[in-house]
């Protein structure tokens, strides 16, 4: 019986969907899965015949939280298969994702899911609930595809294409605002509740309140879970309030 561990970092929801399919499809294969979360604390207690990867793409880069914690946990000649999750359309690719990570990349497939984000800032459209539900079958069906590559052992790499060209640009455009994105956030002191689920849920803990007064840190990913997962909208960008109504906070693909 083949053994994976299966790592998966999800910013709202998509990649960890798409890792729990992952995982069942595989089992269904005759494998054996262990699925981890990258942003709880484990450590590797035994050898796997294989690793794989799950993780968005974020302004054509791999987020920060992965690379750090893939370099940690894979160490040698533990090479990795890789599955993206993307909104529009992936510019990261195969030969980015291999500089990133700094190690072999055995294979890399990805999957175009749902734009997450719509912001004052970046005014992309949210897809509603009946849209999405409506791709479930095609996204369920391309997984079980991915599924039977992993298990079949071939070398297989997506997405070499005109747009990793323009991923250079992307990269390049988004490098600092991504560095620097933690600075952008705030919390509406009017809206606020302190319910505390913003520190609570930051995968990186990166979020601070200090008797009300929130502080972002370096450490952010930009994931944007806290802005998407306020009870009341409370998380600003660059000082703006974002209303709902106008910019669709996003809870998961099928929420």
């Amino acid at each position: 019986m083949t053994t994976f561990a299966l790592f998966c970092f999800s910013g709202t929801g998509n990649t960890r969907w798409l890792s729990g399919m992952l995982a069942s499809r595989l089992r269904d294969g005759g494998a054996e899965v262990d699925l981890f979360s990258l942003e709880d604390a484990f450590t590797l207690e035994k050898r796997y015949d294989r690793y794989l990867l799950a993780h968005p793409v974020y302004g054509a880069h791999v987020p920060r939280i992965v690379i750090e914690k893939v370099q940690t946990l894979l160490s040698g000649d533990r090479h990795v298969s890789v599955i993206t999750t993307f909104g529009y359309v992936d510019a990261l690719g195969y030969f980015a994702e291999k500089k990133a990570l700094g190690r072999s990349v055995d294979a890399y497939y990805h999957v175009r899911m749902f734009n997450n984000i719509t912001t004052p800032e970046m005014k992309t459209s949210v897809k509603p609930l009946r849209k999405r539900l409506e791709a479930k079958a095609r996204l369920e069906t391309r997984i079980g595809k991915i599924a039977a590559s992993i298990l079949s052992g071939r070398r297989k790499i997506e997405g070499i294409g005109p747009q990793l060209l323009a991923g250079i640009g992307v990269r390049k455009h988004f490098h600092e605002r991504l560095q620097t994105f933690y600075r952008t956030l705030g919390a509406d002191q009017d809206r606020c509740t302190r319910c505390g689920l913003c520190v609570r849920e930051c995968p990186t803990h990166s979020i601070e309140d200090r008797d009300g007064v929130f502080s972002f840190h370096a450490t952010c990913t930009a994931c944007m879970r806290c802005y998407n997962h306020c009870p009341v909208q409370a998380v600003t960008i660059s000082g703006v309030y974002a209303d709902p109504e106008a910019f669709p906070r996003y809870h998961g693909p099928w929420e």
